[in-house]
């Protein structure tokens, strides 16, 4: 489907995505010649333009990854009035103020970032530990892992602070355009 151009419909996908949808969802294509390539595993495949992936879900509030949401469109057919009411409203605030959206998007992608470092700084300091011998003051290799890990963890609360404040901003913004909305 990806070479011919046709769309693909997965259906029941739950809020956890198989990682071989990654390059996929981030259009990994290179452009080689006057062709578009995209690696899969050990295979090259020729992209086209035309080509659509549709996800389906029968959760009733699925909550995807914020790497998944900035990734992909989520169209939630099960809106209440003031879902939609909060969806019109998203879409004028983009138009008339794209650059808060943009800086949402970025924060809430930095903040996943983050948080993923923080699990992968986690288990590499748990196997370091169980790995350990002797003195564990001794491993410098475990106390390098320890630093770093308070590093990020404070950068992530600081992002985490920020994303905040300009979720507020945002929500002052839309704010003024909800009579646009009604």
């Amino acid at each position: 489907s990806i070479q011919f151009g046709t769309p693909v419909l997965l259906e029941d996908v739950t809020e956890e995505l198989d990682s071989s949808l990654d390059r996929i969802l981030d259009k990994a294509y290179v452009k080689i010649g006057g062709r578009y390539i995209l690696r899969l595993g050990d295979k090259e495949i020729e992209w086209n333009p035309d080509f659509r992936l549709y996800m389906t879900t029968k959760l009733h509030n699925p909550h995807f990854p914020p790497e998944v949401s900035a990734r992909t469109t989520i169209v939630n057919f099960a809106l209440s009035h003031t879902g939609l009411e909060q969806q019109l409203l998203g879409i004028v605030v983009c138009k008339e103020r794209p650059e808060l959206e943009e800086q949402k998007n970025e924060l809430v992608i930095e903040v996943a970032e983050g948080k993923r470092k923080l699990e992968e700084l986690e288990d590499n300091i748990l196997q370091l530990l169980s790995t350990a011998s002797g003195s564990l003051l001794d491993d410098e290799q475990l106390i390098h892992a320890l630093q770093s890990s308070k590093t990020t963890a404070d950068d992530v609360k600081t992002k985490l602070q920020v994303s905040e404040e300009t979720e507020e901003q945002i929500d002052r913004a839309r704010g003024a355009y909800q009579p646009s909305s009604e």
